[in-house]
């Protein structure tokens, strides 16, 4: 019975707490971005809120084989299988996610996915480890550096995306949240870290209101037929 059911384990991070400027800013509905003085190591997050609900934010976060049509920064995107979750992406196949190999990417449906992406017009190689987790509380992904991509610069990198349903009595929004840590290697100039800190947390976000917003209108206009 729920009575003796066991109760659902608590969310695997902390929100920051939103200083009194900020929380005014997320609810006019700007988009709010911060970073603490990141050294060599350090932390920052967005946030904002969308005209959408959270299944329509979850099937864009997860629609990875459109990041390239979506995400200006992103050139390509290699799925792989997730078999050998211990082992680096090099130890997996590509797979195809019209042959039926690769994980169901959808809301509500737990997740585990590898993924190699091309950036910028660098084509900078970039592989990554995402957990996707619908939770009462809100669903969050959390993507981590593949250890095959840590090099001299980068050392450790980590994300997580989660959302909240119908923010602060906001009926019809959802507050996205993406939450960020980074470790870079001593070599690097302090100039050059403070400048890709700056434009990264953007670039990896700005797409994502307007992809929403649209796909969220669309689902309301097929609704209506």
């Amino acid at each position: 019975s729920a009575a003796f059911s066991l109760p659902r384990e608590p969310l695997p991070f902390k929100l920051p707490a939103l200083d009194s400027d900020q929380h005014r800013r997320v609810n006019a509905g700007e988009r709010v971005q911060f970073q603490d003085d990141m050294g060599r190591a350090g932390s920052g997050f967005v946030v904002w809120d969308v005209k959408a609900p959270p299944s329509v934010v979850w099937d864009c976060l997860l629609d990875f084989q459109s990041y390239p049509q979506t995400i200006p920064t992103v050139r390509e995107v290699v799925m792989y299988t997730n078999t050998h979750l211990k082992e680096d992406y090099r130890a997996e196949k590509p797979v195809d996610f019209e042959d039926g190999t690769a994980a169901i990417c959808k809301h509500g449906v737990p997740s585990v996915t590898r993924a190699q992406f091309s950036l910028s017009k660098f084509r900078l190689k970039i592989a990554a480890l995402h957990k996707y987790r619908p939770h009462p509380k809100g669903d969050y992904m959390i993507f981590t550096l593949d250890p095959a991509s840590r090099n001299m610069a980068l050392k450790y990198a980590k994300g997580i995306w989660y959302t909240q349903s119908n923010p602060e009595g906001k009926e019809g929004y959802t507050r996205v949240w993406l939450l960020c840590e980074l470790r870079v290697s001593k070599l690097l100039p302090q100039w050059i870290v403070d400048y890709a800190a700056s434009r990264a947390m953007p670039r990896a976000t700005t797409w994502l209101k307007p992809q929403t917003e649209t796909a969220a209108e669309l689902w309301l206009k097929d609704r209506k037929i």
